[in-house]
């Protein structure tokens, strides 16, 4: 199978691309690997995320994948609607989320099968809280 290749993405692609993503969105991984085909654009993109358990801006992520080989990496649309579809997979292991003003992590969407456990998140509900207390499992969990 052929997978999209990496492009050179123009800075006022990526600029444009920024602005239009919530300041207040992140990603949360599991530490586990997701169920996707190697090389595809959505391993390449959450490889980006090296950190387990804590918050890791869409923006910080969206620019990561912007430069995977130098100076080519993937489209900032193409890695927010990976995540987005990430979201409704078995299971889930890249979260996104949403910081409120009073420090919790929220599920931007429903998570039907969130972790190992398959924990189910509806929209809105806490992930992670203001002080830092997990309602999802990491693989550092299982060990």
């Amino acid at each position: 199978m052929r997978h999209r290749e990496a492009e050179v993405i123009p800075d006022a692609v990526l600029a444009d691309a920024l602005a239009r993503t919530p300041l207040d969105h992140y990603v949360i991984w599991t530490g586990r690997d997701p169920a996707v085909q190697s090389g595809s654009l959505r391993s390449r993109a959450f490889a980006c995320v090296c950190e387990v358990g804590a918050p890791v801006s869409l923006r910080t992520l969206m620019q990561r994948a912007s430069k995977l080989d130098g100076q080519a990496g993937l489209h900032p649309d193409a890695v927010r609607s990976a995540v987005r579809l990430h979201q409704q997979a078995k299971p889930a292991v890249l979260l996104l989320v949403e910081r409120r003003p009073s420090g919790d992590y929220v599920a931007v969407a429903d998570i039907p099968f969130a972790g190992a456990l398959n924990r189910r998140f509806s929209a809105g509900e806490v992930v992670l809280d203001r002080q830092g207390a997990r309602r999802f499992d990491t693989l550092a969990d299982a060990a």
